[in-house]
């Protein structure tokens, strides 16, 4: 039992290591761990199909780590803007390369916890913009003030 739990830990080592040759990270992108495949989503060399392969992966912790990886492109972050899971899209909300217009999609998520993020990150991104999107999040000021 020992034994396994060791093997376990250098396997996940291994996905995580940057040196990894790409024919090592591409066998362990099919592990059957979960921890596994969310170490070769972390690592910061793992290529870019292995990254939109993941980014399908059956455990939302694996595509949490894709959509925190600074190499997933652009439109494999979009895709997972639209995750079933929260925490994805949070992760997606927190990361500072998504296009202005996903993040502000991800401003009027249903999770509130997302929303925030994603506010946050388009305010640090761009301080100046609160008025912006003040109008982005509410089209109609009217409303809100009592007045027609």
């Amino acid at each position: 039992m020992e034994a396994d739990s060791e093997i376990m830990q250098v396997r996940r080592v291994v996905a995580g290591n940057p040196n990894t040759p790409r024919q090592v990270l591409t066998r362990l992108a099919e592990d059957a761990s979960e921890a596994i495949r969310r170490a070769v989503a972390e690592n910061p060399k793992t290529p870019i199909d292995m990254l939109k392969q993941l980014a399908f992966d059956g455990h939302p912790e694996v595509r949490l780590a894709v959509a925190e990886n600074a190499h997933t492109p652009r439109e494999t972050l979009s895709l997972l803007a639209n995750d079933e899971n929260a925490d994805v899209r949070y992760g997606v909300a927190e990361n500072p390369h998504m296009p202005e217009h996903i993040l502000v999609s991800l401003a009027r998520d249903e999770n509130p916890y997302v929303r925030c993020r994603a506010l946050k990150t388009l305010q640090m991104l761009a301080p100046d913009m609160q008025a912006r999107l003040r109008l982005l999040l509410n089209p109609h000021p009217e409303r809100l003030s009592g007045t027609t």
